[in-house]
């Protein structure tokens, strides 16, 4: 009997520990548990952070993008209209030098048309002082001959400007008592317009 009670006992105390034991794991499961739970909830909120700082970084990433896209669309126009200045610099720089070549031009023409205005008034007084002195005779244009070797003047009673030889032939429309005025002269039998006044003495030519 007492070797039963003893093992009733042992068994008793074997049982009392495996139910302290079992209870033990069950609190422990349950502190897991709520600890799990707590662990879930807390990333659930960080799931959610960060998904919500995510979708604010894509925006904030997009807007940075649309920025940078619209500084380069204007730097590159700012360049353009730097190349469009510089080139428009260059064309006006251009069209100065133009300008004054041009005015340098007239200038020079302006001279020459004052130096050339002045010659013809000199030369008209010069030819209305002679013809009070001789009297110019028009007549139809007629061809003439030289005598012999001849000086050509530059206006009746003028400077001697050019030598021709016996025989050449030239036309005249005016001439005085003593002078002749050549109108124009041949070339290799051809014909051509006397471009400045000459004259020569009617006692060296003969018509032809």
């Amino acid at each position: 009997m007492k070797i039963i009670f003893f093992i009733s006992l042992f068994l008793t105390s074997l049982l009392a520990d495996d139910f302290n034991r079992i209870n033990i794991i069950v609190s422990d499961i349950s502190e897991l548990r709520a600890e799990n739970e707590k662990c879930q909830s807390k990333l659930k909120n960080i799931t959610y952070k960060t998904e919500k700082s995510s979708l604010n970084y894509e925006r904030l990433y997009n807007k940075q993008k649309h920025k940078n896209v619209i500084l380069k669309a204007q730097l590159e126009y700012s360049n353009d209209l730097q190349v469009s200045n510089k080139n428009l610099a260059n064309k006006v720089k251009e069209l100065e030098k133009i300008v004054k070549k041009q005015e340098n031009i007239l200038k020079i023409k302006s001279k020459n048309n004052k130096n050339t205005f002045s010659t013809l008034v000199m030369k008209e007084k010069y030819q209305e002082k002679y013809s009070k002195k001789e009297k110019i005779i028009r007549f139809k244009a007629t061809s003439f001959y030289l005598n012999e070797n001849s000086n050509i003047y530059n206006d009746i009673n003028g400077n001697k400007i050019f030598s021709w030889k016996e025989g050449r032939s030239f036309t005249s429309n005016k001439k005085t008592k003593k002078w002749i005025k050549i109108t124009g002269y041949f070339v290799d039998k051809k014909w051509q317009r006397a471009r400045k006044e000459m004259w020569i003495k009617l006692q060296k030519v003969s018509k032809k």
